[in-house]
């Protein structure tokens, strides 16, 4: 099961200059429409949580991408409006750990200038 957890500070402090941060590791290997409905559900309880709790700024979330090893378009699409959603709320997503073997990565590096990629 994904869960979010507190990152630690100090991993990624110079690139998100401080800010609170979480992550969420994916465990399934196959990123599809049901795995990225999972997690913009996820996304959405997010926000929505912390918008409830009145806190004044949303924390940054990191997608540990480590496990998947293929993601489809319907994927995509979810992750980016997992994105989305983050910064209507003047917060961010961060993928980290992808693995260069699933092709649909390096597409997107190329492609997409405002996801940004942690390789750790």
């Amino acid at each position: 099961m994904d869960t979010i957890t507190k990152v630690n500070q100090l991993s990624f402090s110079q690139g998100l200059n401080s800010e609170p941060t979480f992550t969420i590791k994916l465990t399934n290997s196959k990123f599809d429409s049901l795995a990225g409905s999972e997690l913009f559900s996820k996304v959405e309880s997010w926000v929505s949580a912390n918008v409830m709790m009145n806190n004044k700024e949303v924390p940054v979330l990191i997608v540990d991408m480590e496990n998947v090893e293929f993601i489809d378009s319907l994927g995509l699409q979810k992750l980016l409006a997992s994105l989305r959603l983050m910064q209507s709320q003047n917060s961010n997503l961060f993928l980290c750990s992808q693995q260069p073997s699933v092709p649909l990565y390096s597409r997107l590096q190329e492609s997409i200038s405002y996801l940004q990629f942690f390789l750790v």
